[in-house]
């Protein structure tokens, strides 16, 4: 019985230590989650996050009264990046009661992130912004694209390792046949990748821009 319960106890040990393995997010009521490490996600009131770097982008959502009259305001897109471990963080955006606080807000964002003991993390911080109308955005495309770029908070991807693998010549697809489907499936995949960022490049350019690149296709 007594060998039962200390490996009984030793399992719950090993579980416990497991689950606490990781970095938990509390998020304000006034925050509406976009996206969480480049795939969409929706909102909730906390996150579980991996060990290591961590990105999240995020709209303020809010509603003050100025004048007799209601107002709801809805920030930027605001990228946050941090690396923690095992860790339990809370991020606090500040009260905004008025059209000059929003405006500030939106020119340049305060918030806060700290940890179990109430410490501040460090943290980078930037913006996902479109121009021009803002229906109908692909968020996971603009993400891919910011992260390929030195902005500050993002995950600093290598364009050549994403680009690389869609330029295929005849020797490389006798290659890749002969490599064999687990291959053929990583190129796929990298070629949607790069097929992405084309699209979304092409969506952002003006119309003499967009014709320039069908001429050089052609």
């Amino acid at each position: 019985m007594n060998r039962y319960i200390i490996a009984l106890c030793s399992s719950v040990l090993l579980f416990s230590a497991h689950a606490q393995a990781d970095v938990s997010l509390a998020l304000p009521s006034n925050l509406e989650l976009v996206l969480v490490n480049g795939s969409n996600s929706s909102g909730n009131d906390s996150l579980k996050l991996n060990n290591g770097s961590n990105q999240i982008a995020f709209r303020y959502i809010g509603r003050y009264q100025q004048h007799g009259t209601q107002t709801q305001f809805k920030s930027d897109i605001i990228i946050v990046k941090f690396d923690e471990e095992n860790s339990k963080l809370a991020l606090t955006l500040p009260r905004i009661r008025s059209n000059s606080a929003a405006d500030e807000f939106n020119k340049n964002p305060q918030l806060t992130i700290v940890d179990a003991n109430d410490q501040s993390i460090h943290f980078e911080q930037g913006k996902l912004i479109k121009e021009g109308l803002q229906l109908g955005r692909d968020y996971e495309q603009e993400i891919a694209a910011y992260n390929l770029t030195n902005s500050s908070a993002s995950l600093k991807l290598q364009a050549a390792a994403i680009a690389t693998p869609a330029i295929i010549t005849a020797s490389s697809a006798a290659v890749s046949v002969q490599t064999g489907d687990v291959n053929q499936a990583d190129t796929s995949k990298q070629q949607i990748n790069v097929g992405q960022m084309l699209d979304f490049w092409y969506q952002q350019a003006d119309e003499e821009t967009r014709n320039a690149f069908k001429e050089r296709i052609k």
